[in-house]
């Protein structure tokens, strides 16, 4: 069996590449600690961290930006504040008066919640004297898509109590998700808030739920019929109160909550618009009776369940991007308002079964959102399939804005693997604005690469560190009583699957140094509930390794500890409960080396490229004056290191780059010419103290790709 250097996945959607200090979890505003004194009191392990303090300048409260603009802080008066960071806190000290208010924070609380100095003998509250954040250095998080294994037609809104609340289709009712962070909707909280009566109008085919918060109670619109889907029209259901996961009813006066025109004609996919004051509904439609074709309309609206007038098209399939699939449809509209409040309409044109599923975009460029002449059609599509880095089909979206407000973010759902039609998932990606003011969405970030969590997710300043692994691919097995099938959704476009019976097994011939390793199991799981293999090594148990079920072809990993005493060794995976599919195995050494991925350092004037060649499946191309990348490593133990870079120089000469580490230069690395489809490697000798460092590569001579970067002592 041949052995292959790969790049450590762990088999969650977001992961630390570093050990966090477990804190207690609790909310951190609800409860503080009260302190006799000042900070001086604190505990020896709170002093121990790295520490900003901010002394209130005659107690006068001032909101704005601290510490090089790593801590916001909004002070709603002299005595309460909340603020936001992209530092690991752990700890905020408040004093006020004789005594001060600690208040501690783990990776689970967030930071919306008023802070406030502790009140004194009588009640009273002074006014803040100071405050000290408490922090630790920890590495960005990240994740990787699917953030959802199954469903299509994502919808999601972050709510003022800080939460994510989302939504998709589910065929048969509606369910809204929960949680704090968007890269954890997986595993988050739901609740099915609304199931329709048997025999109604509306208890079949629910498709596409979005949720909207208007006037204190929240909405949710969705398609549905009586099972023949040649009937389906819009719906919408109304919250009882203004929490998210209460109970929903039809709105007064609405028969099932049916949202329709005097024509009353097939709708799918309704949105609504609020514009200077004015409700507005959108949806895709027929224009007869007879499904001949899929076009954009706009309506008025009294109130958001009412449309009070007539229908008007905006938009049908014209270009032949729109028109790939019978029928040709346009769908999915979404509104989005760029940072200037330039309002666009998105949506998704040719047929959602097909490959070439895809976004489209309209500007609005008149006043009037009903005049069809006030909106014009972008001529060619936005967002497209990537057939080099696998994904199909991508479209259907919606958008959110990370946690601190400072990010944009697409949420849409694509093809599982090439042809796979309706089989779909949900992935996102953060997105730019182009000078002209419309959305750049760029490319669909290809499965399994890992990303960077939106910004105000998680507290992580220093470059994610990924170890090296040894990977071994399934179908290069011994497969026994299984086979081996062509996916494009797995690694290397192969899987094993059918391992079906008790003599069925997947063996790996590992040739690799002896030692302890933590194996990491790529599998799909369809069946609904947890299934599991045996593991056996050398032809001794190793125990079992138990599978989440997150759909077929939808890959995660499971991990078990394993110790090899040879270098040789067969590792054996057989049949256990119900029934599993293999992509491959890896075998991360449990004192690995680490790569420090280009596209997931601090970027400028460069550009991120997807491929398949790539570590990460992604690139960091330098092709602009003034382009530069930055990473920050926390060395462990002062010494001297070599620094290698992998990268791809296809010129007829060699490329030059500067080394700046802490803002000084210190070497020069020089990249050979490579050919096309091969990778390089050039290195230097660099000494570190112990801590933090920052260690950057400056523009280069000439055209140069950056895979990764590592610190090897």
């Amino acid at each position: 069996m041949k052995k292959i250097c790969s790049w450590f996945i762990i088999g969650l959607l977001v992961i630390t590449f570093v050990n966090p200090v477990k804190e207690p979890s609790v909310l951190a505003s609800s409860e503080p600690i009260t302190m006799e004194g000042n900070d001086k009191a604190l505990p020896e392990n709170i002093k121990q961290l790295k520490h900003f303090k901010l002394e209130l300048d005659n107690n006068k409260a001032k909101s704005g930006s601290y510490h090089n603009g790593k801590i916001t802080i909004n002070f709603s008066d002299s005595k309460t504040f909340n603020w936001q960071s992209n530092l690991g806190i752990k700890y905020v000290f408040v004093k006020g008066g004789k005594n001060g208010n600690l208040y501690q924070y783990n990776q689970e609380d967030t930071m919306d919640n008023g802070l406030h100095a502790p009140k004194n003998g009588g009640g009273k509250q002074p006014d803040i004297g100071h405050i000290t954040f408490y922090y630790e250095e920890v590495a960005t998080q990240v994740f990787e898509n699917p953030v959802i294994g199954n469903g299509a037609d994502p919808w999601i809104v972050r709510h003022t109590d800080g939460y994510y609340y989302y939504t998709h289709t589910t065929g048969n009712n509606i369910t809204v998700w929960k949680s704090k962070t968007v890269s954890g909707l997986q595993n988050a909280e739901s609740k099915v808030v609304w199931i329709p009566e048997p025999d109604t109008p509306n208890d079949s085919h629910i498709w596409a739920p979005e949720m909207h918060f208007i006037e204190g109670k929240w909405y949710i619109y969705f398609a549905a019929s009586d099972g023949d889907m040649g009937k389906q029209r819009m719906h919408v259901i109304q919250s009882e109160t203004a929490d998210p996961l209460s109970e929903y009813s039809y709105p007064e006066g609405k028969t099932y909550g049916k949202i329709t025109t005097p024509s009353d004609k097939w709708a799918i996919d309704g949105t609504i618009l609020q514009h200077n004051g004015q409700y507005y509904f959108s949806w895709s439609g027929w224009e007869g009776d007879v499904n001949v074709r899929q076009d954009l309309y706009i309506a008025p609206m009294t109130n958001p369940w009412t449309v009070s007038g007539e229908r008007v098209e905006l938009s049908r399939p014209e270009y032949k991007w729109e028109k790939i699939g019978e029928p040709h449809v346009n769908e999915g509209p979404q509104f989005i308002r760029n940072p200037t409040g330039q309002l666009f309409l998105i949506y998704s044109a040719s047929g959602s079964w097909t490959d070439d599923y895809k976004l489209g975009l309209l500007t609005l460029t008149g006043s009037d959102p009903l005049d069809p002449d006030a909106w014009e059609k972008n001529p060619e599509p936005i967002f497209v399939k990537d057939p080099h880095v696998g994904v199909f089909g991508p479209g259907h979206n919606g958008f959110f804005t990370s946690p601190d407000g400072t990010e944009d973010w697409i949420i849409y759902h694509a093809a599982k693997f090439e042809g796979s039609g309706w089989n779909r998932n949900v992935r996102m990606q953060k997105f730019s604005w182009n000078k002209d003011g419309t959305p750049n969405f760029g490319t669909p970030v290809a499965t399994g690469a890992w990303q960077a969590v939106p910004a105000g997710e998680q507290a992580g300043t220093l470059t994610p560190a990924l170890p090296v692994a040894y990977k071994f691919e399934a179908e290069d097995a011994t497969v026994n009583r299984a086979r081996i099938v062509n996916n494009t959704s797995a690694s290397n476009g192969k899987k094993v699957g059918y391992i079906d019976f008790q003599d069925s097994f997947v063996e790996f011939d590992v040739d690799v140094p002896t030692g302890d390793y933590t194996l990491k199991i790529r599998y799909a799981n369809g069946m609904g509930q947890q299934t599991s293999h045996y593991v056996s090594v050398n032809g001794e148990n190793a125990g079992e390794v138990v599978y989440n079920s997150y759909g077929w072809d939808t890959w995660y990993f499971t991990e078990k500890e394993i110790k090899l005493t040879q270098q040789q060794n067969k590792i054996r995976m057989s049949k256990g409960i119900s029934f599993t599919e293999l992509d491959f195995i890896e075998l991360v050494p449990k004192q690995p080396e680490y790569r420090y991925e280009a596209e997931l350092a601090a970027l400028r004037n460069v550009t991120v490229k997807n491929t398949l060649d790539a570590a990460n499946k992604q690139k960091v191309t330098f092709d602009r004056e003034n382009s530069a990348i930055e990473y920050r490593i926390d060395i462990k133990e002062a010494g001297t290191y070599q620094l290698k870079v992998i990268y791809q120089h296809q010129a007829n000469v060699a490329a030059t780059q500067k080394i700046v580490m802490d803002g000084k230069q210190v070497s020069e690395l020089t990249y050979s010419p490579t050919s096309k489809n091969s990778w390089g490697t050039a290195f230097t000798t660099v000494k570190l103290e112990k801590g933090v460092h920052t260690i950057g590569l400056s523009e280069s001579s000439s055209l140069l790709d950056v895979d990764f970067m590592q610190i090897v002592k």
